[in-house]
């Protein structure tokens, strides 16, 4: 009777591992790495190398997070990348319908910004000299 109730314990336990949840989203250990982050600025390169991996990485899987195309996006605006940041925001935009205004705000900003750093072309006038005038 002891070896029955034995066996019955260690079948329920294995089958119980097989309900171990999966996860719908590919996070790659986000959390942990956003924490990393901010306890050591110095680290940013490693960060942001660490959001791209995470997109590409979800992107293979068609399980990227919600959230991490906008943070990618912001990290991409504040180093001067507009354009990029302009990319990431549309798809965080049209992936997850939650953040539309958000999204919609940052690339408003991000255009903006576009926008100013684009310099007018100007177009110097050359003095005019008329007929019988003294120089």
């Amino acid at each position: 009777m002891k070896k029955v109730s034995v066996w019955m314990f260690l079948f329920s336990m294995l089958l119980a591992t097989g309900c171990a949840p999966t996860t719908k989203y590919a996070w790659n250990n986000y959390d942990q790495k956003l924490y990393d982050h901010y306890k050591n600025p110095a680290e940013y390169e490693q960060f942001v190398e660490d959001l791209k991996n995470t997109i590409e990485e979800g992107d293979e899987s068609g399980r990227v997070p919600p959230g991490i195309y906008a943070e990618y996006g912001f990290v991409l605006y504040e180093s001067g990348k507009t354009q990029e940041s302009l990319l990431y925001f549309q798809k965080e935009h049209d992936k997850w319908p939650e953040s539309r205004i958000l999204m919609t705000k940052m690339t408003a900003n991000a255009q903006k910004q576009t926008n100013k750093n684009k310099k007018p072309i100007t177009i110097e006038a050359l003095p005019v000299q008329t007929q019988g005038a003294p120089q």
